[in-house]
């Protein structure tokens, strides 16, 4: 079982993670913080589980996780910034990727809109869901899966996912991990929240493809010739350039990316 208290001693954040909620078992904890009516001190609260059991992707894929081994959770922001939410997706992928390389041996990519990968293996889901209250921002709700400790996979995954300890060769204290990613993604967070252009820098600088002529499918029909990758914007947006030199701007739900 997750050590609560294990984790408080590691967690060196101001605020991120602070207020935390451990569940051994939930449908997903996306769902429930939609449930929950924001108060002061939820901002940046974070609610995890042991065993998520209907938890999910993007395209309303299904997120299956093994029992006491990997890192399920959300994480709940009611933040300044009114925009640019595919940006700070991106921030938390990320921070996810700086603390998985802080580790010995590991080298971790983004893949776009926002996995995280391993040896062109997925190691990381995140999933970014708003709630409004008439047109009023009222959160935004970012849930992350990380697979820490996984030594098995269905066989419809076995050639696209990986675990940590698979690529390590050893299994890892999944407390402190967390704390550590939460310390990375403070820091992102700010930068995020402030317009810092240090951010869309740093996440570029680790996408998959980034400076590469690409084939690219935009709205599920794949578009003649090769494009060049330039990464994303301030807002998040993916930035192209044509045959033609023609800077090109697509938002995550349009386009995927084929080296």
């Amino acid at each position: 079982m997750f050590d609560q208290h294990l984790y408080k001693q590691k967690l060196a954040t101001s605020w991120l993670g602070r207020s935390f909620y451990f569940f051994e078992e939930i449908p997903s904890t996306n769902s429930y913080c939609k449930t929950i009516k924001m108060e002061e001190g939820l901002h940046g609260a974070a609610f995890l589980t042991d065993y998520q059991t209907g938890g999910r992707g993007q395209h309303k894929r299904k997120w299956e996780t093994s029992k006491k081994q990997n890192l399920t959770f959300s994480l709940v922001f009611c933040p300044q910034r009114k925009d640019g939410f595919i940006l700070l997706t991106l921030a938390c992928a990320l921070a996810v990727l700086e603390a998985i390389n802080d580790l010995e041996g590991l080298q971790a990519k983004l893949k776009w809109p926002n996995d995280v990968l391993v040896d062109s293996k997925k190691l990381c889901g995140i999933l970014t869901e708003t709630q409004f209250t008439g047109n009023q921002l009222e959160k935004i709700i970012i849930g992350i899966g990380l697979n820490v400790n996984q030594s098995k996979f269905p066989a419809s995954l076995d050639d696209y996912a990986t675990s940590i300890a698979l690529e390590k060769g050893s299994p890892l204290d999944r407390e402190t991990l967390l704390a550590n990613i939460f310390l990375k993604l403070e820091k992102r967070f700010h930068q995020w929240e402030n317009y810092n252009p240090r951010l869309p820098r740093s996440i570029n600088k680790h996408m998959i493809g980034f400076g590469k002529w690409t084939r690219l499918s935009v709205n599920g029909e794949m578009l003649d010739g090769k494009h060049k990758f330039l990464g994303i914007d301030g807002t998040g947006k993916l930035l192209t350039l044509d045959k033609d030199l023609e800077l090109n701007t697509y938002t995550y739900e349009q386009v995927r990316v084929f080296l």
